[in-house]
Formats: C-alpha cells, sequence, structure tokens
C-alpha cells in the first residue's frame, strides 16, 4: 500500500487567488450602486406602466405587437453581444499587458543582475526606477491614487535622487539617461546597451497600448444607441406583460436587459478609479512587481490589497 504523502505548506506563500461566494454579495451591491440612477428610473417607468394598464386609449399608443417585439428583440441581442464582447476584449488585454509588464519588470532585474553584478548599488537603482515606473503608470492610466501607495512611491522617488510626483515620461527618460551613462563609462558593453534597450522596448510598447484603451474609448454615439434601444425594448416588454398581468415577470426582463447593457458599459473602461469589481487590480499587480523587484519587505510590497480579484485595493 502506497504510504500517503505529506504535504508541506510555505508559510510565504501567497494564496490562490479566487473569489469567495461570499463576496458574490459585494460584487452584487457594487453594480447596484452603479446602476442606483437606472434602477430609480425603472421603478418610476414602473409605476408609470402599471397605470397605462388602466388607459385603453394610452395602451394603442405604447403597446407592441408580438411579431415586433421578436425583431427587435433579435436585434437588441445582436447588439448588446457585440458591444459586450469588445468590452471584456478591452479588459483583457488590459490585462494581458498588465502581465506582460511584470514579465518584463522580473527580465529588467535578471538583465541588470547579469550585466552589473560588481555594482550592486547602481543595480538596485535602476531595479527600484523600475518598480516605481510601474506604479507611475498605476496612478496615470486611473487618474487617482490610493494616499497609502502615493506616500511610498514618492519616498521612493526621494531615496533615489528624483523628484516627488515624477511623471512617468520623466521617470522614462531617467531610465534611458541611466542606460547611456552606464554605456559611456564602460560599465555596459554595446551587447549589454542593447539587450536593456529590447527590455525598456518591451515594457514602453505595453505601455502604449495599455493608453491607447484608455484614450480610445468605444465611440460616445455606439454608447447612447445601444442605451437607448437597450431601455425601449426592455420597458416595451415591460408594457406587453403588464398588459397580460405579470408585471414582475415584465420588470425582470426590463431590468435583465438594461444590466447587461450597464455591464458591457462598466467593463469597457478597465482603469475606473472607483474600486470595483469591473477594474483591472493595478494595485495588486503593482505590489507582486514591487515583492520580486525590491523584495517582500518593502513598503510598496506589503500595501493592505486583498487577494480576492473581486477587487482591486
Amino acid at each position: 500500500m502506497t504510504p500517503p504523502r505529506m504535504i508541506g505548506i510555505d508559510p510565504q506563500a501567497q494564496p490562490s487567488p479566487r473569489m469567495a461566494r461570499c463576496n458574490m454579495a459585494r460584487v452584487v451591491s457594487q453594480l447596484a450602486w452603479c446602476m442606483r440612477w437606472d434602477l430609480a428610473l425603472m421603478a418610476l417607468l414602473g409605476c408609470i406602466g402599471v397605470g397605462v394598464k388602466q388607459s385603453p386609449q394610452v395602451q394603442s399608443l405604447v403597446l407592441m405587437d408580438g411579431s415586433s417585439l421578436t425583431t427587435l428583440g433579435i436585434a437588441v441581442s445582436v447588439f448588446v453581444a457585440f458591444r459586450n464582447t469588445q468590452a471584456i476584449n478591452r479588459w483583457w488585454e488590459s490585462r494581458t499587458l498588465w502581465g506582460a509588464i511584470v514579465n518584463n519588470s522580473r527580465s529588467w532585474r535578471d538583465s541588470l543582475a547579469s550585466l552589473m553584478g560588481q555594482q550592486p548599488a547602481e543595480r538596485q537603482r535602476l531595479v527600484a526606477l523600475q518598480a516605481l515606473l510601474c506604479w507611475q503608470l498605476n496612478f496615470e492610466l486611473r487618474g487617482s491614487w490610493r494616499t497609502d501607495a502615493r506616500l511610498q512611491a514618492d519616498g521612493l522617488c526621494t531615496a533615489l535622487g528624483l523628484p516627488p510626483r515624477m511623471r512617468l515620461q520623466e521617470g522614462l527618460m531617467r531610465k534611458a539617461e541611466a542606460i547611456g551613462r552606464l554605456h559611456q563609462e564602460g560599465v555596459l558593453s554595446d551587447w549589454g546597451r542593447d539587450a536593456l534597450l529590447r527590455c525598456s522596448e518591451v515594457f514602453t510598447n505595453a505601455l502604449g497600448g495599455l493608453q491607447r484603451i484608455r484614450n480610445s474609448p468605444i465611440p460616445p454615439t455606439y454608447d447612447v444607441f445601444i442605451r437607448g434601444i437597450c431601455w425601449f425594448y426592455g420597458y416595451a416588454q415591460f408594457l406587453n406583460f403588464v398588459n397580460r398581468g405579470d408585471s414582475w415577470e415584465g420588470a425582470v426582463i426590463l431590468v435583465g436587459f438594461v444590466t447587461a447593457e450597464r455591464v458591457g458599459a462598466y467593463v469597457e473602461n478597465p482603469f475606473d478609479n472607483d474600486g470595483s469589481s469591473f477594474c483591472v487590480p493595478m494595485d495588486s499587480v503593482c505590489r507582486t512587481i514591487s515583492a520580486d523587484l525590491l523584495g517582500p519587505h518593502s513598503p510598496l510590497a506589503q500595501l493592505p490589497i486583498s487577494n480576492d480579484p473581486s477587487r482591486w485595493s
């Protein structure tokens, strides 16, 4: 009989990310809060729709026949599916680009260790600069920052002799200047300089992709059209169900179509600063980079961030 294997647990290992069932209520509450005005308008229109049932003259103006609703429903489903697919693609591309930045940061650390093993102080300075650039990218994509993360990032700027609240592009220039200076001093060979520049190029390409996603949302005219047609179809269905005495079923259909459209709209921008489940967990990604580059005891690697993917802070 094969003896059972002993399972060892590393006390320093990070738990596997997962969304616990207990957080489903939190996700639903976030969605309800984001849709608070939509829900209020639906409640108002619902009351009006119930009153329409008592007025045959008004019914003839607002009710649609079954074939019209079926045709409109197919069109709405196609538009909503396309919108949500594009939104998820934008979110997933953003997360993929952040994954590339994580890998690139590790490659930057390893390349410096290989090329500058005899100058640990200068090597660590460039490694810390890479971690700082990741946090600066985080702040600039979101357009805001956590106070504790901002304070720690400013402290790292001061330690590196850089101005607080340094812009991302300025940091990239400092990084390029450092590579050029080390090459002129003979610390880096031609091959070493090219290797570091190629590594920087990967980071810059990922940065450009993230900025493109942030600066190029789905056209507002398309957004307004999708939202309007969802409301029109949902309310038309609601009125027909009210007319048949099934108000609750009609309300579910109205809420369902509007919610499906709203989820796509919220996911469309993966860098929102509302701290909701719709965002890419950039704080968690940057904390991972800080732990890999600066060590697990770095202040930026010890920020209190949940391991639950439904939270970014």
